[in-house]
């Protein structure tokens, strides 16, 4: 069944990555597309001249929010571990709901999430934007035409750069656990989920088989959660999925794609949405779908979810192994170059180390690397 009125939009979260919410939720507020109906955060609300709070209703506490304001899709951006009751109280609300990634820290809690979504009836849209790619689609479709042949390896390749700040950035930044609970930090589970989504939604979301081969180190001492890593496993449908990133960087490479198929390879970079398919030339940019306009649209017209629960199932088992893996191996001081005012953890030679592994498919260590 469709809706008709103007949708009522929440915030739970409205610090941190909920600025981004904020300012995507102010121009549709304006517009009339949609009413921005309350905020919710634990702390005090971060001001911010282009959204500026004015009269909307704050709260401090989800469920008084809820009860007051009967919001119809509920935005959480929020610490993962809140994620489940945050979600699971909107959905029985009544409230479709846009949940940043990683939706849930292990398969656990995605089956108790994915329970309630059945129970009440209810959408989860995940916060993967890469999935709202229109190079991605464009690349599932030429995968699909078999423009490329039986695909045998998907890989992604990721090389930024995290200053110290980063790890202060809240109390749970860096840390592997906090009051008894797994936290999802680190470059596999958060900057860089999208890189293992994008890679296993190309694979065709299949699920995976057998063991996840994992190789995680940090370069800082005071964190617990890795900075570079690698993980690699084998899908049911025969795809070989591997996956190198890294937060500290000398070059950049903002997230790039491998597809290799029997008959011609495929590179995707996100977050610039360029493509390069056999036979071309040179890359083509493309645009992308919003996920919340997606959600809404799907709300308003039935148009399928873009990032919807079912698909990050496979994402969260990849994150179970991450967050079960005991605290990341320290790299030698030998190998690190500090730099900058807020300093930057330099792994020499990460860059080129996570683009090999990923071309080659092969973890850090077997590619002879004197930190790994």
């Amino acid at each position: 069944m469709t809706e008709t009125r103007t949708p009522r939009i929440a915030l739970v979260g409205a610090n941190g990555y909920g600025l981004h919410h904020r300012h995507n939720l102010e121009p549709r507020r304006r517009s009339g597309e949609l009413d921005f109906v309350a905020l919710c955060d634990t702390a005090e609300i971060y001001e911010d001249a282009d959204i500026p709070v004015g009269d909307l209703p704050v709260f401090d506490d989800y469920r008084a929010m809820l009860d007051a304001t009967d919001p119809d899709v509920v935005i959480i951006a929020t610490p993962p571990p809140t994620h489940l009751p945050i979600a699971s109280a909107a959905m029985r609300h009544g409230a479709d709901v846009y949940l940043e990634k990683p939706p849930v820290a292990n398969l656990a809690e995605y089956a108790d999430l994915y329970d309630v979504m059945t129970e009440t009836g209810r959408n989860v849209q995940v916060g993967f934007q890469a999935l709202g790619s229109h190079a991605f689609n464009a690349l599932r479709d030429a995968i699909e035409a078999g423009r490329l042949g039986e695909v045998e390896s998907v890989a992604v390749a990721g090389s930024w750069r995290r200053p110290d700040s980063y790890y202060r950035r809240s109390p749970w930044a860096g840390k592997r656990e906090a009051n008894g609970t797994l936290i999802a930090d680190g470059a596999l589970a958060n900057p860089f989920a999208h890189a293992s989504q994008e890679a296993i939604a190309l694979a065709g979301d299949w699920p995976l088989d057998g063991a996840i081969e994992l190789e995680r180190l940090r370069t800082r001492e005071n964190i617990e959660v890795d900075d570079t890593a690698v993980w690699r496993a084998t899908n049911k449908n025969g795809v070989a999925i591997t996956v190198a990133v890294t937060l500290c960087g000398d070059k950049k490479l903002e997230g790039d794609v491998y597809v290799r198929g029997t008959e011609g390879e495929a590179w995707f970079e996100y977050p610039t949405d360029r493509l390069l398919l056999p036979g071309e030339s040179e890359p083509k940019h493309y645009g992308r779908t919003d996920l919340l306009d997606n959600l809404l649209a799907h709300r308003n017209k039935g148009v399928g979810l873009i990032s919807g629960l079912r698909r990050a199932k496979t994402f969260t088992g990849v994150l179970e192994r991450v967050l079960n893996d005991p605290i990341p191996r320290l790299v030698d001081a030998e190998h690190l170059e500090r730099v900058g005012d807020d300093p930057v953890t330099i792994l020499k030679g990460a860059d080129k180390a996570v683009e090999d592994a990923a071309k080659q498919g092969k973890l850090f260590s077997e590619l002879g690397l004197p930190w790994a």
